[in-house]
């Protein structure tokens, strides 16, 4: 490939190498340039351009990646068209990517113009995320350059694909004096929720006393009900082989395949089968839903890869997992204060359409003496947030006009009527670029109180890494967790909340990155009521009252 300045007389068909600004408009690099293109700049006086031109053999960017994705795509995935160089592969279905790491440097080591990137090995994805991505560096690399990549590749696969199969799952748990009910319940909510999100189902838990015989007969009465995948969880950390969970399963006819395992946290898993029929001890950190070993093992079983001892020993590369946007939190971080730089505002949605409430602005309602969103600004502005953004759409002048006087920002989302998403990405685009977080919080929750708030907000800000977490408060009740409102986002996701669309909120993120979720337990699901209907506003007023 020839890359410098060319005569603007001998550019047609070239590559334009570099932007440039033409009477107005950007005619952007990569462009090729056309006799009309060409009479335009020799119009403006433009004498050179640096352009790419192709050697004899040479291909284009487009056509390589076309060429070299062909013989990359494997099952379970899909592939995008080439543009500028490019080609991304995403999943079909929800899986697991695995690969040869060393195959992969040497597809990367045949020449500096070809790049082929990807996820971690053993990366869970959902369907439609990306894979992997090829890039093409030049405008045009010979076709020799392809072909040893080609040869390099002949024969294998560089990256496969396992999608996950859902199992029907129970959990057995054994109980002491020590552990409160609240733990079993708990541990059963977060164990449900982990299995949901990988398609299983959880069709029996049980609770039993801590000893083998009688979590060898739950056992078989798990195996009875159909169990694909038996999961125990002990009072106590498993200390040996002949503790009373692996003595339950030999006693139940089964067999240990390994005790210990070198992901931290996670080191006390035991994996054991009964037949076909495999069995986890569970560690004692997968009560919490922070991704630990357990995670990792579930997902590679749920993908039908052998848990082989080879395979388990590869999980220490990595295994020692820090509290990045991906992994949990070193335990001797946990408490260390915010960056003082460490900026966080309010937004602060009130642009909805209040449809279930017929004619009424759920918004502008009074209960309890004043407006509902009266109640929630007040209550952030109580919370000592500064900077606080209040977007508006329906009924604008109605609802500012409840705001009066109080020092807040105001943005219009124009496009209200699409749902809640817009207004989400209206609010963070209007935040200041030395904010490092947003406190999202729903307009119509007048329940909320300062101390909530208040509390949630340290408890975002003393994590170091705050700004990849998602911070949330969370009610058990029932034995089932309710999420609840504010959310806290770090910036690292602002990027993502401007692109939402539709209804849904930021809740289409954080289902996508479960291992950043910073909950924090709240007892009183009262504080979570929204006003969408006549009666829930009663209510509220009701509660206000009694509060007050």
């Amino acid at each position: 490939m020839q890359f410098r300045a060319f005569d603007i007389n001998d550019c047609e068909g070239l590559i334009l190498a570099h932007s440039h600004r033409l009477a107005g408009q950007r005619i952007a690099k990569g462009s090729q340039l056309t006799r009309t293109l060409m009479d335009a700049f020799i119009q403006h006086g433009v004498q050179q351009l640096v352009c790419a031109a192709p050697d004899q053999g040479d291909l284009s960017e487009d056509e390589v990646a076309d060429r070299l994705a062909s013989v990359l795509l494997s099952a379970g995935l899909v592939r995008t068209s080439a543009a500028t160089g490019r080609v991304n592969f995403k999943t079909e279905a929800a899986g697991i990517i695995r690969y040869d790491r060393d195959l992969i440097k040497a597809l990367n080591s045949v020449d500096e113009s070809l790049t082929l990137s990807l996820v971690q090995h053993n990366q869970l994805l959902s369907t439609g995320q990306m894979v992997a991505t090829l890039k093409v560096i030049p405008y045009f690399v010979s076709e020799a350059i392809c072909y040893q990549f080609e040869q390099v590749l002949a024969g294998r696969t560089a990256f496969n694909f396992h999608p996950l199969r859902g199992r029907q799952v129970s959990l057995i748990q054994t109980m002491d004096h020590v552990l409160q009910d609240k733990v079993y319940a708990a541990t059963e909510a977060v164990t449900e929720t982990r299995l949901h999100q990988l398609g299983c189902k959880l069709i029996s838990r049980q609770r039993c006393a801590h000893n083998s015989v009688d979590v060898a007969a739950e056992i078989q009465t798990a195996r009875t009900a159909g169990a694909e995948l038996i999961l125990l969880c002990g009072c106590s950390a498993i200390a040996d082989r002949q503790d009373i969970l692996p003595m339950a399963i030999e006693d139940a006819g089964g067999q240990i395949d390994q005790l210990g395992l070198a992901v931290d946290p996670g080191n006390m898993l035991l994996i054991g089968h009964i037949g076909s029929l495999p069995v986890i001890g569970m560690p004692g950190c997968a009560r919490s839903p922070k991704l630990n070993g357990f995670d990792w093992v579930l997902h590679l079983l749920l993908a039908d890869i052998e848990l082989s001892r080879d395979e388990l020993a590869d999980m220490a590369a990595g295994g020692l997992l820090m509290e990045i946007a991906s992994r949990p939190l070193p335990r001797d971080l946990a408490v260390k204060p915010a960056s003082p730089m460490a900026q966080m505002s309010a937004v602060v949605l009130a642009a909805g359409q209040s449809r279930r409430m017929g004619k009424i602005n759920k918004l502008t309602a009074v209960v309890a003496g004043k407006p509902v969103i009266r109640h929630v600004v007040d209550t952030v502005l109580e919370a000592g947030l500064k900077d606080i953004v209040v977007v508006l759409g329906y009924d604008e002048q109605a609802v500012s006009a409840c705001l009066e006087g109080l020092p807040v920002r105001f943005v219009k989302n124009e496009a209200f009527r699409s749902g809640q998403a817009s207004s989400v990405s209206a609010g963070i685009a209007a935040l200041d670029n030395n904010v490092s977080d947003a406190m999202v919080v729903l307009g119509d929750m007048p329940l909320l109180n300062a101390a909530l708030l208040n509390n949630l907000h340290h408890h975002h800000m003393r994590n170091p890494q705050h700004e990849q977490m998602i911070s949330l408060p969370v009610c058990l009740k029932d034995r089932e967790s309710q999420v609840g409102h504010p959310v806290i986002w770090g910036r690292q996701f602002f990027p993502d909340l401007q692109a939402l669309t539709g209804d849904q909120g930021g809740r289409q993120i954080w289902s996508d990155h479960p291992a950043i979720i910073n909950q924090m337990d709240v007892e009183d699901a009262t504080l979570f009521l929204d006003t969408d209907t006549a009666e829930a506003l009663r209510r509220a007023e009701v509660l206000l009252l009694a509060r007050n």
